[in-house]
């Protein structure tokens, strides 16, 4: 009985194309985080209500940025404007001219 059986080895069909579809599925899965973040992005940036809440955000946080600047910048400036007002009452206050 064991010398009659025979082991019929055939390809089933589409064993090529499920092969390949396999490989896909796997390598999909394996997708880097940064990948997987930016299709997430991509997908959700198109609804409007995450539309909206980015702009808002990207926008306070431009606003905040330049008042912080700015800020900066004025006490800079103000400490400038009160070193020069010091030297019109009094210019022997810093040295800065000889006579």
């Amino acid at each position: 009985m064991l010398s009659a059986w025979r082991v019929e080895a055939g390809v089933p069909p589409r064993f090529q194309a499920n092969v390949w579809a396999q490989i896909a599925a796997r390598e999909s899965s394996r997708r880097s985080l940064g990948k997987q973040l930016a299709d997430w992005f991509a997908t959700e940036f198109c609804k409007p209500r995450f539309a909206a809440a980015a702009v808002a955000f990207s926008l306070a946080a431009s606003v905040g940025a330049a008042y912080l600047r700015a800020q900066d910048s004025n006490a800079v400036r103000g400490r400038q404007l009160e070193a020069r007002y010091m030297e019109t009452i009094n210019p022997l206050a810093h040295g800065s001219h000889s006579s």
